[in-house]
């Protein structure tokens, strides 16, 4: 699938004009494809399509005509009285064949009785807050019983970050020109857009850009990760040292080995707290357990740094921070581990945590990956859980560039940010939002990280195993998603890795 921001948009739409494609007959069958899906999806008896100001407005008029050819009863909303080039012929079209076009005093009648609503008010290219007299048109529409088609993002959505400053509408189906529009699959309005498709318009291939975006699927990770080859042990199939856990929580490092081991790391080393290391080691027959200094708590601290030193000379990354608890010690720890190891090292959980204020991350010469929540990643940054929900794109984007790392945002759009490269994953579902899940994924891009492949990479793969190791428990089990368990995501990974070799 490709993604396409509402420049990258305009710049494809002009080519295709350049190369002798009228602008008006890339409308044509845009909303002649839309309309299509509008009957196919739902069947209309009664439809009332508002139209905005612009081009998204002309692709509503030219749904009206073939709704209404099709013999649905069909009301318009312009939003304004006069049109010029392409939407003033679509709606010159309307007049002519008699479609009924309503006034916004109308509005709340017309909502009343049709069973679907088309949302062609505002176009790709809006962003910031919507306008009172929009505002009050959307929350009408949102009130509403109808089902909603948006034209290419839902009114109100930034239709290339994603975000909603005011009110936006609810859509059941957003259909789009060409190419996806990356604020259909970055939350808030991910949430917004209901289904999304794309449907051909006619911009041939040689006008098409590159997207700034990329869509994580199976297709643009085949064959990244590595394979174990002859002549084979178990340090070249990767080595891990995971560095999680304390006297209170010793879940937490058994979930990263075993998502490592899952994910075909060839051996895993585990540094503990002294009091967590006996229940762990236990628990993980096949990893090398090491209990390290800890403090009266029962964490790690400074202290276990030299001990820590000597285990990652034997492997080729390094995961740290599931349940290790935060505080200046875990602090000092972090920062040390960070400035005297050269391999490729993840950070999640509390040694994200810890560096909120610092600038070690940005002092490293060496790879490194960083998988926060939003709340993680807001105190990192010193903005908070909510504006990071918010701008979810611009958050990663800033925490990637501010850190010079590599980001992972987890969410039900986990982006992968790192320098000028992004990525929007395809995988996963509600089934994730449980504790523990976290801990397994940065096993599994931990895992990745120690058989060689870049942080960028790593992550993007990683994100989509873990996303489909839960897709496939659900079709497997038939479970409802609050039923998952992070555990069960083990016995799925290794499907899940196996459909990307």
């Amino acid at each position: 699938m490709k993604l396409y921001t509402a420049e990258e948009m305009s710049r494809a739409d002009a080519a295709a004009q350049d190369l002798g494609i009228p602008g008006g007959v890339l409308m044509e069958r845009a909303g002649a494809q839309m309309a299509r899906l509008a009957l196919e999806r739902f069947t209309p008896r009664r439809a009332l399509v508002v139209s905005g100001g612009g081009n998204n407005g002309g692709d509503g008029f030219v749904i009206a005509r073939e709704l209404h050819r099709s013999g649905v009863e069909v009301a318009v909303l312009a939003m304004k009285s006069e049109y010029e080039g392409d939407p003033a012929t679509n709606l010159e079209a309307l007049r002519s064949l008699h479609v009924r076009l309503i006034d916004p005093e109308d509005l709340d009648a017309e909502l009343g009785m049709a069973d679907l609503v088309v949302d062609a008010l505002l176009g790709t290219g809006f962003s910031g807050e919507v306008r009172e007299k929009e505002a009050g048109i959307i929350e009408k529409m949102n009130s509403a019983q109808a089902l909603v088609l948006a034209v290419d993002v839902p009114s109100g959505v930034d239709g290339a970050t994603g975000e909603v400053q005011g009110t936006a509408v609810f859509a059941d189906l957003t259909v789009c020109a060409h190419a996806v529009k990356v604020g259909c699959v970055i939350s808030p309005g991910r949430e917004h857009a209901g289904e999304v498709v794309a449907v051909d318009i006619g911009i041939p291939p040689e006008a098409d850009v590159e997207p700034s975006l990329v869509w994580t699927d199976a297709d643009s990770l085949r064959e990244k990760i590595p394979r174990t080859s002859e002549p084979a042990h178990k340090y070249s199939a990767g080595a891990l040292l995971v560095v999680a856990g304390s006297r209170g929580m010793t879940g937490a490092p058994v979930m990263v080995v075993h998502g490592a081991q899952r994910t075909g790391c060839g051996i895993v080393f585990l540094a503990t707290s002294e009091g967590a290391a006996p229940a762990v080691d236990l628990a993980l027959t096949e990893a090398l357990v090491y209990g390290v200094a800890e403090d009266e708590e029962g964490y790690m601290g400074s202290g276990a740094l030299e001990e820590i030193l000597e285990h990652a000379e034997r492997a080729s990354a390094l995961v740290m921070g599931p349940g290790t608890g935060i505080g200046d010690e875990g602090r000092r720890l972090v920062e040390g581990i960070l400035r005297e190891v050269e391999l490729p090292v993840l950070l999640d959980a509390d040694a994200i945590t810890n560096l909120a204020g610092t600038d070690v991350l940005a002092q490293r010469n060496n790879p490194t990956v960083i998988t926060p929540h939003a709340g993680e990643l807001g105190r990192l940054l010193g903005s908070g859980a909510k504006e990071v929900s918010a701008r979810r794109l611009d958050s990663a984007r800033a925490a990637a560039q501010e850190n010079i790392c590599c980001v992972l945002l987890k969410g039900s759009d986990t982006l992968v940010v790192d320098d000028e490269r992004v990525a929007v994953n395809s995988t996963g579902n509600v089934a994730l939002a449980t504790a523990g899940t976290g801990d397994v994924l940065s096993g599994v891009v931990g895992a990745l990280l120690s058989r060689g492949m870049d942080t960028y990479e790593a992550a993007r793969a990683g994100a989509w195993a873990h996303g489909r190791a839960a897709e496939l428990w659900m079709e497997e089990t038939g479970w409802p998603a609050e039923s998952l368990v992070a555990t069960d995501l083990l016995e799925y990974l290794p499907e899940a890795v196996g459909e990307l070799l």
